[in-house]
């Protein structure tokens, strides 16, 4: 059934055409570029989508690609990019599934360099939330973790407490909890924490004292 465009809308790597009958279609700039459309003109949206959809899935493969040459991302942030650029999730699904098989998707390396770049900062608490919002499974975010030395983590947490506590004149209590706080924000676990404190507070170029009791709470 015909409709009639009566706005056209440009987004990041899309077009968002409006129709008279209050329809909207998301179409990737490739696609929109193979067939335009203009505002005032007579559509049949599903004849038009046809259309361009016979080479949706090759330039879905070429978008994905694309995206990978600026940075490595996981199979689900591809996903969502190509769907959110006007992409059927089809398109999107075999595009995943190409470079999969290929070797140029790969969420278990994709995890690997990730944590061991994030794991310098924070915590494994944290590290979960952002592996998670990136589609990584738990069990492979587990698996990963698992590997990481503890120590590091450890060390990465205690330096990080010492930042907290270094030149400050504050109430010890309030030290402490000021620490706390700072680690429990980087996703750190309380065990960490605690233990991170502990040992921050031991160290008389952070505390002024021999064994850490101006600061203790």
């Amino acid at each position: 059934m015909n409709d009639v465009v009566t706005e056209i809308l440009r987004r990041s790597g899309c077009r968002v055409i409006r129709l008279q009958g209050g329809e909207s279609l998301t179409v990737p700039n490739v696609l929109f570029r193979q067939a335009p459309l203009y505002v005032g003109m007579p559509v049949d949206p599903v004849v038009w989508r046809g259309e361009v959809s016979a080479q949706e899935n090759r330039f879905a493969l070429e978008t994905a690609v694309r995206m990978l040459e600026s940075r490595d991302r996981s199979s689900l942030e591809i996903f969502r990019k190509l769907t959110s650029q006007g992409y059927s999730e089809e398109a999107a699904e075999e595009a995943v599934a190409k470079l999969t098989s290929a070797g140029y998707l790969d969420d278990m390396r994709f995890a690997r360099d990730c944590i061991a770049r994030i794991g310098r900062k924070y915590g494994a608490i944290r590290i979960r939330q952002e592996m998670g919002r990136k589609g990584i499974p738990r069990e492979m975010i587990d698996e990963i973790l698992l590997e990481q030395d503890g120590d590091d983590m450890l060390d990465t947490a205690v330096e990080l407490a010492k930042n907290a506590l270094r030149g400050k004149t504050k109430e010890p209590t309030a030290l402490y909890r000021r620490a706390y706080g700072i680690l429990a924000r980087r996703g750190y676990p309380p065990d960490i924490v605690r233990k991170a404190i502990d040992l921050a507070f031991s160290d008389p170029e952070v505390t002024g004292s021999d064994d850490g009791s101006r600061f203790l709470p």
